[in-house]
């Protein structure tokens, strides 16, 4: 997602279908480090795949399921250590980070403790940190570093790109040349600011432990003559060398599949949280952006719906030699 500045979401969804799972291995790896990220909390380290976005957001959710079970209501914790309802409220929404000590305090209340409290603390001691993208904070928008901080630690991305090339795959000149071309115009610093974004988003695919990359983009995104035919002919040789990693999956779906899907949309999948960790909070989302914002789409039904549009994206698409061959004579017949 985010290939070009300004995208609009569909508004259909395709039959939903079950093709085939992408997640079990990722769900073994992730078991596999959840030791190393213990230690990692224990230390009070993060790294840069370590999200205080997501931290924030499953701390939320943690705290109001562990409320639930307690049958304890909002209004009687919050009173319970010396707070308003509201306040609980903006926390179980994850629209403020708390302190840990008022988390221990509504840890205690809930009946959990020893290593699982620390645990969750060690969280909301994570949540309060600065992302590294916050150094973006003038061209970065709300809506967008929230993104970007899910994104960051995401075990795997799904993507369908149907106007552009997805932005952790573009090279500088192309995204440079697509954010110029934006219907809405950027000063040349901002333009630039953005590209260096852009570009550092893109570590996370060459980093210790990358996220899953399955990307579908349409035809017509790869043949739209982006920044000229010599910026697009090298975006496509990119393609075709990032397609060569083991954690990097391109689909082309081509013209001749037909009616493709209206809009795009990314789904990031996060690892479980390790143990003592109390209990699971929420394990995937759906990403779509707007002319004026961003829709995050968490109910099961509406991410399965997405799920199941990707999965039926994947099965029209081209496979991944198919998709190189066809790159290879695009960029072709761009220096011919």
């Amino acid at each position: 997602m985010q290939g070009h500045p300004i995208t609009t979401p569909g508004n259909t969804v395709p039959r939903m279908i079950a093709i085939r799972n992408m997640r079990k291995p990722v769900l073994r790896a992730a078991c596999l480090r959840k030791e190393v990220r213990y230690s990692a909390w224990q230390d009070g380290d993060m790294s840069q795949r370590q999200s205080p976005t997501v931290r924030r957001r499953r701390l939320a959710l943690t705290l109001r399921q562990l409320r639930d079970r307690a049958g304890i209501t909002s209004a009687d914790a919050a009173r319970r250590v010396d707070h308003d309802a509201s306040w609980l409220s903006r926390i179980e929404t994850a629209e403020v980070r708390p302190h840990p000590n008022d988390v221990r305090a509504l840890l205690a209340l809930y009946g959990v403790e020893g290593d699982q409290a620390e645990a969750v603390i060690a969280v909301a001691r994570q949540a309060k940190q600065r992302g590294w993208w916050q150094r973006y904070s003038d061209v970065l928008p709300d809506w967008f570093a929230a993104y970007v901080g899910m994104e960051s630690e995401a075990s795997v991305i799904r993507t369908y790109e149907c106007q552009m090339v997805p932005g952790l795959l573009q090279t500088e000149e192309y995204a440079r040349a697509a954010f110029q071309g934006a219907p809405v115009k950027m000063r040349d610093d901002e333009v630039e600011r953005q590209v260096a974004l852009r570009m550092e988003r893109q570590a996370i695919l060459r980093g210790d432990d990358p996220p899953m990359l399955r990307v579908v983009i349409d035809e017509g995104a790869v043949r739209r003559v982006v920044g000229g035919p010599e910026v697009l002919h090298g975006q496509l040789n990119r393609l075709i060398e990032e397609s060569a990693r083991s954690n990097v999956q391109i689909l082309l779906l081509p013209y001749s599949a037909g009616v493709g899907f209206d809009g795009s949309f990314v789904i990031l999948d996060f690892p479980p949280m390790p143990e003592p960790y109390p209990d699971a909070a929420e394990e995937r989302l759906v990403y779509v952006d707007t002319l004026t914002g961003a829709l995050y789409l968490e109910r099961p039904g509406e991410v399965a719906a997405y799920a199941a549009a990707h999965e039926q994206l994947q099965a029209l698409a081209l496979a991944p030699k198919p998709t190189r061959d066809t790159l290879r004579a695009i960029a072709a017949n761009l220096i011919t």
